[in-house]
């Protein structure tokens, strides 16, 4: 759609140099103006790819071109999908596609900061991304057949249902990947502590031990006990 606007505008502004080129004299505003306004709603209409960018510098060249080739594939098929949707007249299967997609896009932007980690994404990347893929692309081939047959609709609701919890799936991945990270932090700030209790340095607070119930009578006898010894002691 956006290089049918580019070419329309090309025309709209191709009419004035041709009028100028022949009489001399410059006409045709209205058409420069339908032009200008097409290349802005190409431009709008035009939605630029996810193309993330990680630095894939571990010092082992060939665990970094696993990487790359994993990371890669996701962005690839992220994309894909995202082309997939756009044709997609609305409904609950684009609605559930955009809650994937949106999930996918932290988890490649985490993975963008963490390269590292790719590795431990290669479930969600082999496995439940391309089959997500692989489920749409079936979708809109049984779209595109225009059959209304019960066989059909059933085979295209199911692939809607099935969709329906890959959300669930691909948050999943996503916790188990950040939850690596969590467990290495985890590790850290115990050697941490550690190291700051063998220098004196207290990092918990101590526990302050709750008053059992009915002990402000037992306190109350006590003092009122010690006050009568002390008087008695007076005299």
């Amino acid at each position: 759609m956006p290089f049918v606007l580019y070419l329309i505008a090309l025309i709209c502004f191709a009419v004035p140099g041709y009028n100028w080129f022949v009489t001399g004299r410059f006409s045709g505003t209205f058409s420069v103006v339908i032009g200008i306004l097409l290349l802005f709603w190409a431009r709008r209409r035009r939605k630029k790819k996810f193309a993330p960018a990680p630095k894939f510098d571990s010092g082992n060249k060939e665990v970094d071109e696993l990487n790359e080739e994993l990371f890669s594939k996701a962005v690839d098929d992220f994309n894909a999908l995202e082309g997939e949707m756009k044709s997609l007249k609305g409904g609950r299967l684009r609605s559930q596609l955009q809650k994937m997609q949106g999930i996918a896009r932290h988890f490649l932007a985490y993975l963008e900061e963490h390269p590292e980690r790719i590795t431990l994404a290669r479930r969600f990347i082999d496995y439940y991304q391309d089959r997500a893929l692989l489920l749409m692309r079936k979708y809109k081939e049984l779209e595109k057949t225009g059959l209304e047959a019960q066989e059909v609709k059933q085979a295209k609701d199911e692939i809607c249902q099935l969709l329906e919890s890959f959300d669930e799936a691909y948050e999943d991945q996503f916790s188990k990947v950040l939850n690596a990270q969590l467990l290495d932090l985890d590790a850290e700030m115990k050697v941490m502590k550690q190291n700051m209790a063998a220098d004196g340095i207290e990092t918990e607070k101590p526990e302050t031990k709750a008053i059992p119930k009915g002990s402000d009578n037992v306190v109350g006898t006590l003092i009122d006990l010690a006050d009568k010894f002390l008087s008695e002691k007076r005299k």
